[in-house]
């Protein structure tokens, strides 16, 4: 059985990676970031493989790939391309049943002119696990709590 999840967050800076580098330490995970922005101050998967202690064997390249630290959609426009969901497909094969995968930014975070970090959520179908910090987290239940309310 296949046991895939993917982290996303409230916001930039909430723990994403850590989150990440403990499911693939507990786990013995894959991990895998599609979207990667600002690389000149590393990469998110570098970070993984230190914090989990593990190798390459257990990281998947990123799709896209860009040096500054701002949107997927606006490092792409930067860098003359644009993000194709069509080019990001799951691994056709792992090491083991375990694969994280770790979005860039939040949920609405703009991969695209048109699309979003949520568009790459659909396609790939997988249990979302939301990073946050607590005061975060209630902020976000309780804006939940008031849509589905009325329903």
């Amino acid at each position: 059985m296949r046991h895939h999840f993917f982290i996303t967050g409230t916001d930039g800076g909430v723990g994403k990676t850590v989150l990440s580098a403990l499911l693939c330490a507990a786990l013995d995970a894959v991990y895998w970031k599609p979207i990667q922005t600002g690389t000149l101050e590393g990469s998110d998967r570098v970070t993984v493989m230190r914090l989990a202690g593990i190798g390459t064997d257990r990281t998947l390249d990123e799709v896209y790939k860009f040096v500054p630290p701002v949107s997927p959609d606006l490092a792409a426009r930067w860098a003359g391309v644009e993000i194709d969901l069509g080019r990001i497909n799951m691994p056709s094969s792992l090491i083991n049943d375990w694969l994280i995968v770790e979005g860039a930014g939040g949920v609405l975070v703009p991969i695209s002119q048109k699309q979003f970090m949520l568009d790459l959520m659909v396609k790939f179908k997988l249990p979302v696990v939301v990073a946050a910090i607590a005061r975060e987290m209630a902020a976000f239940l309780w804006a939940i709590g008031r849509e589905v309310a009325p329903v």
